[in-house]
């Protein structure tokens, strides 16, 4: 039951795919080890409707509904990370004013940017993957990505600014990260071919070293920096099994 209970917890809290309950920082927190499986929860509920035949044979309307319909499930938290980090980073703030910038709820430029150029890229990578009917990448992509969240939790935990995020980079243990990466390892292999599981590797962990770097540069990281690493990971799956020829 604790670990339903865990599971539940990480569900509500990353989508709408079960109800939001209110629970300690330190049990809120142990739910990170099941953000993978939140993850395939997700991917398998969003992947489901085209698996049975939704909008078959037009691979363009398929990627922009499954895009949607995923933005709607997780309430659009990781977009909201990844706008916000975009519009810190590209204005070159350093010190608190990269901070005041990247909690600012107005989208500058820089996030209109990186919106921009992150939707397009699901709209451009996706219609490929419906096309060959590979819903494994499909159902994996959330799994990497709220994996990624771990992993870099876990590597910048000491950096944790004020915020809901510093629950999970205190919890994010390297015994539940060996969980989490064990857990999408272990479903990558199952839902990807080889190829495609070692290219989104390598550009999933040049994103994640990207933002570590800048988090030690800045001197923090919160919710945002993990919503842009969900994000970031998922496109490089996409774009992963696209270089892999698969």
């Amino acid at each position: 039951m604790r670990i339903w209970h865990e599971f539940i917890l990480a569900a509500g809290f990353l989508t709408r795919l079960a109800p939001a309950r209110i629970a300690d920082a330190e049990t809120l927190g142990r739910g990170v080890r099941w953000f993978p499986l939140v993850g395939l929860y997700l991917g398998f509920v969003a992947t489901l409707p085209f698996m049975l035949g939704l909008g078959e044979g037009r691979p363009w309307v398929q990627a922009w509904l499954w895009l949607g319909l995923t933005m709607v499930l997780t309430r659009g938290l990781h977009w909201d990370g990844w706008v916000d980090l975009c519009d810190a980073w590209g204005s070159g703030a350093r010190g608190e004013r990269f901070w005041e910038v990247l909690k600012d709820s107005r989208m500058g430029a820089f996030g209109g940017m990186g919106l921009f150029m992150g939707l397009t890229g699901y709209v451009i990578l996706l219609p490929e993957i419906f096309a060959h009917g590979a819903w494994g990448v499909l159902i994996w992509a959330p799994v990497l990505g709220r994996t990624a969240a771990v992993g870099l939790a876990w590597r910048t935990r000491e950096l944790g600014r004020p915020g809901l995020a510093g629950i999970f980079l205190a919890a994010a243990t390297g015994r539940r990260l060996a969980w989490a990466v064990g857990t999408a390892l272990a479903l990558g292999i199952a839902f990807v071919p080889w190829k495609a599981l070692l290219f989104s590797g390598l550009l999933g962990c040049a994103g994640l070293l990207f933002l570590i770097r800048l988090a030690r540069l800045r001197g923090g990281v919160n919710g945002d920096f993990l919503g842009a690493g969900i994000v970031w990971c998922e496109l490089g799956v996409f774009l992963g099994w696209i270089l892999a020829g698969t």
